[in-house]
């Protein structure tokens, strides 16, 4: 005579969910890690593209995009230059810093209407570039003043991914990582500053300046 099939127990049961839970919480841990890997190497290419447009229009020009003087002369193309981002030599425009918060503004619209960069974010008055690796952040270009040298600048950035994009310029290891060499920061009053707390001290790091 044939034994009748028994059901799972409820201990059994109670075990194969658990299994399940943790291979679907594994799975949605590696697919955050894997998504948050692509966003930083995206942020990266960005810097990188950033850099490149700004040193081939240095090139072309003679000046570096926002401090070059009477852009609109010289950049016809796309529409040409707007009128807040034509301005004169003098001041700090045309000394070979982009020091300034128009400079900085304008810089975008030199790159884009020059036809050096195309991959902005224009919100019918000015351009930006928004990585998409955290809330608020902002790539723009800017200068170190204490080293008087132009930089990428990010803004607001989290202090774990600092750290990280820190390492791939400098090195991870050190206890002042942010004051080695190609990436400085600074805190929110430009004061520059060593490092970061995840969760505490200056973050996210207010900016974040790179050498290039």
């Amino acid at each position: 005579m044939t034994k009748p099939a028994q059901g799972f127990t409820l201990a059994e049961l109670a075990i194969v969910l658990i299994i399940i839970g943790v291979l679907l919480t594994g799975v949605l841990m590696t697919g955050d890690t894997i998504l948050a890997r692509v966003r930083i190497a995206s942020l990266l290419s960005s810097i990188k593209d950033l850099a490149t447009a700004s040193q081939a229009f240095k090139t072309r020009f003679g000046s570096y995009p926002g401090d070059l003087p009477n852009a609109a002369t010289y950049i016809t193309t796309n529409g040409g230059i707007s009128a807040p981002c034509t301005y004169a030599i003098g001041g700090q425009v045309g000394n070979g810093l982009v020091d300034t918060a128009a400079e900085s503004t304008c810089a975008l619209e030199h790159l884009v209407k020059a036809g050096f960069l195309t991959k902005v974010d224009f919100d019918g008055a000015n351009y930006s570039i928004n990585p998409t690796v955290a809330n608020n952040v902002r790539l723009s270009l800017w200068s170190n003043t204490l080293t008087n040298e132009n930089a990428v600048r990010i803004s607001n950035l989290p202090c774990t991914i600092a750290l990280e994009i820190d390492s791939k310029f400098d090195s991870a290891t050190a206890a002042t990582p942010f004051n080695q060499g190609w990436l400085t920061a600074q805190d929110g009053l430009g004061a520059q500053i060593a490092t970061c707390v995840p969760g505490g001290a200056n973050d996210p790091v207010p900016t974040i300046l790179i050498k290039y």
